[in-house]
């Protein structure tokens, strides 16, 4: 065939890593939609994205149905697309609760009589069991909303008295999460389907799925059970136990690009797939394998490009992550960074390398073991691309060989970073093969290296802001002419404890999520809601801000009936009735001094027989045409809110002749 070199006819068969945790997996542009912090929430989204999971989450969702029915609120929150395995723990409001068997809340922060919040799940089967609670309820939610393939819940909440809503319900009905073993996984040493967060077993489904690669036969059962193996094996932890090796617990967006997520799931357990001559590929994950195949000057035609490694301006020696920490409430944390000593000493100073995303990682140990090899892969002593004969074609399927290159007094293992196969015409003469060195140690992790172990409050640890006090709501009109009254709501509390802090207080009505701010200035204690509809319930928030717009915990008064007049007037005074003689009384008294007076009733033997229109503090005279005979009068006021006055001016009794 000539010199074996890369022109004329021969032709490449790429056998290079198809996905490798080399390439930094924050170049994948995650939506921040789908941080962990985020999907902990629950939103109101109308098109929300379809998210899904692999291993141990704690997860929010998407509110897709929210009514309420008499004393009942009702929500249906939406945690991720497929099915999920089990529930572990709910939380309300980021507080673990306990469920009996028919899903009551058994805490006693939510007892009152009887519990008053019930949850609910569906695991997200095809078909699954629609609501027969919602059914019983909502007409219109029949046996066909099922919601297949979506894992939810339903929460119900009970109201109770307004003495009780602002301890049981601070936030108005909790906010739901849960912590969820996910996603099923088929395992090829078993030949069964269950909940794991074994990574290789999570990136063969992630592949295999229809929401993924949508390549079933992706991996040989052989590799992925090999893998699997590596990814199950016990670890020592410093801080005493152990974990398996390589674990998953996370959540990708269906709308991302599947290579992408893969690159994220390779990232956290180190991992590397490749090329085989069958068209088949092979799943590596980080572990060490003693070199099978020895390459030496023999194998070698042609020396294509050889490195010392990265230059100054593009190696590191400092690697920060982040990830999800179990041990930690499930928050975002970062990772204590690896710190490669050796490199640091012949580099003269830090070189700190891209903040990675490891937030599929659920352990420090592991974050900080993918961390080291990535390290390692990325800053190798030295590069080399050869050209070999076909002699080196066992080297092509091999993850790493043994290297005894004396012409440029090279030995020891090395990694394969890539293969490919040369071809002149149909005559396979060659395999081209990108080498790096590797050391066998970055693989095994000592326990010092683990790192040292964050302390973290609780997730959503209360804040330093203060809470409202004495904060009291209720209806009070507002005099918008000299006898017209606009209902309204009236809130006073105590100023809050620090001069920095401004008040803020918002009203919606009852039930809805359409909250209006009330502009107040930064020492007030008291405001008018005014413009409000008489008789229509409001849920009134208060909160205090810092300056720098940190908001603190809201107190909120559910469904405060806005009035015009917030008390009953007084009574009218000065009833009288004097017999004119003629089968008629004359009737005086002197309305009320209410101002927010609307109307005066003369009752005659307690049937109204006048109603009288005059303002307040005005002496009114009337003919009562009674007829003859004995009579008891008496007279009260009707306010703005159609309130009673507390007492009736009278009885007056006189004898009409």
């Amino acid at each position: 065939a000539g010199g074996l070199t890369l022109a004329g006819t021969l032709v490449n068969v790429g056998g290079s890593l198809l996905l490798s945790a080399a390439s930094s997996a924050l170049s994948a542009g995650r939506s921040p939609s789908i941080e962990p912090s985020t999907l902990q929430q629950n939103s109101k989204a109308e098109a929300a994205l379809r998210v899904g999971h692999y291993g141990l989450v704690k997860i929010g969702g998407n509110v897709v149905f929210h009514r309420a029915n008499g004393d009942f609120i009702y929500r249906i929150v939406v945690h991720g697309h497929g099915e999920i395995s089990a529930v572990r723990q709910v939380y309300l409001n980021n507080a673990p609760v306990d469920l009996d068997p028919n899903g009551f809340v058994t805490d006693e922060l939510y007892q009152h009589e009887r519990s008053r919040v019930q949850v609910q799940h569906r695991l997200g089967v095809v078909p699954e069991t629609h609501y027969g609670a919602l059914s019983d309820v909502f007409p219109h939610w029949t046996v066909n909303h099922r919601l297949d393939g979506q894992a939810t819940s339903l929460v119900i909440c009970e109201s109770v008295p307004r003495d009780k809503f602002n301890e049981m319900y601070p936030a108005r009905e909790p906010d739901v999460r849960i912590l969820a073993e996910t996603t099923k996984v088929y395992d090829p040493r078993t030949g069964q389907t269950a909940y794991s967060d074994n990574l290789a077993l999570a990136i063969r489904d992630f592949c295999a799925s229809p929401d993924g690669l949508n390549q079933p036969g992706l991996f040989s059962d052989d590799n992925i059970a090999k893998q699997a193996d590596i990814a199950d094996r016990a670890l020592p932890l410093a801080t005493g136990g152990a974990e398996p090796q390589w674990r998953v617990s996370g959540s990708y967006a269906l709308n991302e690009k599947p290579k992408e997520v893969l690159a994220r799931m390779l990232a956290v357990g180190a991992g590397q797939i490749r090329l085989m001559p069958n068209g088949q590929h092979k799943l590596s994950l980080g572990a060490w394998e003693e070199p099978k195949f020895t390459l030496t000057d023999a194998h070698v035609h042609k020396v294509e490009e050889f490195d010392v490694g990265p230059t100054h301006q593009r190696r590191y020696n400092e690697l920060p992550a982040q990830f999800v920490s179990r041990d930690l409430g499930y928050q975002e944390v970062s990772a204590d960074p690896w710190i490669d000593q050796e490199r640091l000493a012949e580099d003269g100073g830090r070189l700190v390398g891209p903040q990675q995303d490891m937030l599929m990682s659920p352990t420090q140990r592991q974050t900080r073991h993918a961390l080291q090899i990535k390290t390692e892969r990325d800053n190798p002593k030295w590069r080399l691309s050869i050209l070999c004969y076909a002699s080196a074609l066992p080297a092509f399927s091999e993850d790493r060989v043994q290297l005894d290159f004396e012409a440029l007094g090279l030995s020891g293992p090395c990694e394969i970073d890539g293969a490919r196969l040369v071809f002149d015409g149909a005559n396979l003469i060659g395999v081209r093969l990108d080498l790096r060195a590797v050391n066998p140690a970055m693989f095994v992790q000592r326990l010092e290296d683990q790192g040292r172990v964050q302390d973290l409050p609780e997730p959503d640890a209360p804040s330093t802001m203060p809470v409202p006090t004495f904060f009291d709501a209720v209806g009070a009109g507002v005099q918008t002419s000299a006898n017209t009254f606009g209902a309204g709501i009236a809130a006073s509390w105590v100023a809050a404890p620090a001069d920095s802090l401004s008040p803020r207080l918002r009203y919606t009505v009852a039930g809805q999520d359409n909250w209006q701010d009330i502009d107040l200035g930064s020492s007030t204690t008291s405001a008018q809601i005014s413009g409000l509809n008489e008789g229509q319930g409001y849920d009134v928030s208060l909160a205090f801000v810092s300056p720098g717009g940190v908001v603190g915990e809201a107190v909120i008064i559910a469904n405060v009936i806005a009035a015009a007049a917030a008390n009953p007037p007084e009574p009218p005074t000065g009833l009288s009735v004097v017999d004119n003689g003629d089968g008629t009384a004359l009737v005086t008294l002197t309305t009320s001094v209410s101002p927010d007076l609307y109307q005066t009733e003369v009752y005659r033997d307690g049937a109204r027989v006048a109603v009288l229109r005059d303002d307040h503090s005005t002496q009114v005279t009337l003919i009562d045409h009674s007829g003859a005979g004995t009579f008891i009068w008496t007279a009260r006021s009707v306010n703005v809110s159609t309130k009673n006055s507390l007492t009736d001016a009278g009885p007056v009794t006189a004898a009409i002749a």
